[in-house]
């Protein structure tokens, strides 16, 4: 009897869990809203072609390289420890993974080229704010060159792949997931 009780507790819990973080997510993806016409106004006179970084990587393998090499430059062992602890608790808070689709979706273009909306890949990076000159990814702001143009963040082609993704504020568009 004790041990029906205690299974029944854990079950209970387990689901009160689970579903208490599936609502934080869904209600961190309900906060996500367009940026205003004056905020886009405001980043396009800032960011000009002036203030991007050259691409210096074509590939995944080597974007984490690079990527790896920058955080762990020049640093006592105390500190690769608390970058490894912090690493660890970025990605284990990361938005989830999305499915990429073969074609790119008229509305989603509509909600790119407007709204400047942001989206994740299936390997979990962030495509940010994006203008004529470039595109945030993750957090940096790069120049386009030939592998991925304007064009391609529009459609919300992903960098490293052939699939083009949903946007983050894809339920204030109305689209379904």
């Amino acid at each position: 009897m004790k041990q029906i009780i205690l299974i029944l507790f854990i079950t209970v819990g387990l689901g009160t869990l689970g579903s208490a973080d599936s609502n934080l997510y869904q209600k961190r993806e309900q906060n996500v809203k367009p940026m205003k016409e004056q905020k886009i106004n405001h980043l396009d006179r800032k960011l000009t072609k002036h203030k991007t970084v050259k691409k210096n990587f074509k590939t995944k393998k080597e974007f984490l390289r690079k990527q790896h090499r920058k955080m762990h430059k020049h640093h006592s062992a105390y500190d690769r420890e608390y970058l490894y602890y912090n690493e660890r608790y970025v990605d284990r808070y990361r938005y989830p993974r999305q499915r990429g689709y073969k074609h790119s979706k008229r509305g989603w273009r509509l909600a790119y080229r407007y709204d400047r909306a942001s989206f994740y890949d299936n390997e979990g990076f962030f495509y940010g704010y994006f203008n004529r000159h470039g595109f945030y990814f993750e957090n940096v702001f790069y120049r386009y060159d030939r592998y991925y143009t304007y064009r391609d963040r529009v459609k919300g082609r992903g960098l490293f792949d052939h699939r083009y993704y949903m946007p983050v504020n894809a339920k204030y568009y109305g689209f379904c997931r």
